[in-house]
């Protein structure tokens, strides 16, 4: 099931979004946000952004990409994949338009939250933590 999105829809509606990389344990992260989406009737997106202008930077991106995208579709979520220079902003812009209430992301890697601005994760809390969405982190496994 598609939990389609309806900019029309009433004031209140719940909308989760999760975002994923081109990395095999995102399945992890889509199962924890359609789960959430399930429980709180939400429309459910899934958002991918490529740093740069192309997915094709790496051999096995597009496939696993697909992979993920048919696996998320199957769990009831929209897709949705942009490629840009900065992705923060991208996510945010993101936010805003679709109007999400719930934002799922994997746990960054320990060094990431060492040195504040030096990796994607610390502009993307910066854009997630002003964005009024609640925010749930999905741990590592180990």
């Amino acid at each position: 099931m598609v939990r389609d999105y309806d900019s029309s829809a009433p004031i209140g509606t719940e909308r989760v979004l999760v975002c994923i990389t081109a990395q095999s344990n995102s399945e992890r992260l889509i199962d924890a946000a359609a789960k959430i989406a399930d429980e709180e009737n939400a429309e459910f997106h899934i958002l991918n952004v490529n740093k740069g202008t192309s997915i094709f930077n790496n051999a096995e991106t597009p496939q696993l990409l697909e992979k993920l995208f048919e696996y998320g579709s199957r769990k009831g979520g929209m897709v949705h994949m942009k490629c840009s220079e900065n992705v923060p902003e991208s996510i945010g812009s993101f936010i805003k338009e679709y109007k999400i209430t719930s934002i799922v992301l994997g746990e960054p890697p320990a060094e990431a939250e060492k040195i504040p601005g030096q990796s994607e994760f610390g502009g993307i809390k910066k854009i997630l933590d002003s964005s009024g969405a609640k925010i749930r982190i999905v741990e590592r496994e180990n």
